[in-house]
């Protein structure tokens, strides 16, 4: 049977991404839950193994709800610590906090800031002069975008390896179910990209034709000179052989502005001013 959570009244969450493995979570894991079993407390909390909780940089790290307190640098001494003050004292311990609500900051001692995307002038093999902005080719980023590009959006155009090119004039249906291909499907097109993570501890293992339509490159091509496309995304796989690109005619500029401010999160006001 299961964990009766009616009766948990604190729930650890404890982060088992790559990061936090490296940095030994597991030694804290395993002696917080020798701890609450040896001092009565299994039977009202619950711990969780989570996957990544986005913070490698404070690895290793847990959630501690309710109050949503984060904390970093976990070691198995801490682990007791934490266990302890929150079952038996119902509080935190502020100094071992990164974050809790309330606060408007976080505390970390490695924090790594994100380098926004930026547009930089660049002469182009394929489109000439153009500016030209390296965008992420993660799944997190690229399966939202396909999805509201094909779902929401239509009136655009993606070209294919051998300068093949299709018009789509109707949405299409992308769909994120496998390991790692994501499908795009519809009376238009159809056709299928890897966007998957594929880490080295599993590269091994994976097909090779996976590899060659996993997406490793991903930029946005704003092109000011052309009077017929705002811009491009172009997608390569991580040797460079290109994949597809999507082009975005001028007048729809709905699709326009969803890549630069959704896609890129940058402010449209502001990127509307460069030049090349």
């Amino acid at each position: 049977m299961g964990k009766n959570v009616a009766k948990a009244k604190t729930t650890f969450l404890f982060c088992d991404g790559g990061s936090c493995k490296k940095a030994n979570s597991e030694m804290a894991v395993r002696e917080a839950r020798a701890h609450l079993r040896n001092e009565g407390l299994w039977d009202h909390t619950h711990s969780i193994r989570t996957r990544c909780n986005g913070r490698c940089e404070d690895a290793p790290t847990w959630i501690v709800e309710p109050g949503n307190f984060w904390y970093k640098n976990l070691t198995p001494e801490k682990a007791v610590e934490i266990i302890d003050s929150h079952t038996k004292h119902k509080e935190a311990i502020p100094e071992y906090l990164l974050f809790k609500d309330g606060w408007e900051h976080m505390t970390s001692d490695n924090e790594r800031p994100s380098k926004p995307f930026v547009f930089d002038k660049k002469s182009d093999s394929e489109y000439g002069e153009v500016l030209i902005s390296r965008s992420s080719a993660s799944d997190q980023y690229l399966y939202p975008l396909f999805k509201k590009l094909f779902e929401s959006f239509h009136d655009f155009s993606i070209t294919f390896p051998n300068d093949l090119k299709q018009f789509i004039s109707e949405k299409h249906e992308v769909k994120y179910t496998d390991t790692f291909d994501m499908n795009i499907y519809g009376g238009d097109t159809q056709f299928r990209l890897a966007i998957g993570p594929i880490t080295k501890a599993i590269e091994k293992d994976v097909a090779d034709e996976i590899k060659d339509r996993k997406v490793g490159v991903a930029e946005v091509i704003w092109d000011q000179e052309s009077s017929d496309y705002n811009g491009y995304l172009r997608l390569k796989n991580r040797k460079g052989k290109f994949l597809v690109s999507i082009n975005i005619p001028k007048h729809n500029i709905d699709a326009w502005n969803y890549i630069i401010s959704i896609y890129l999160n940058m402010d449209i006001e502001k990127v509307m001013k460069l030049e090349i």
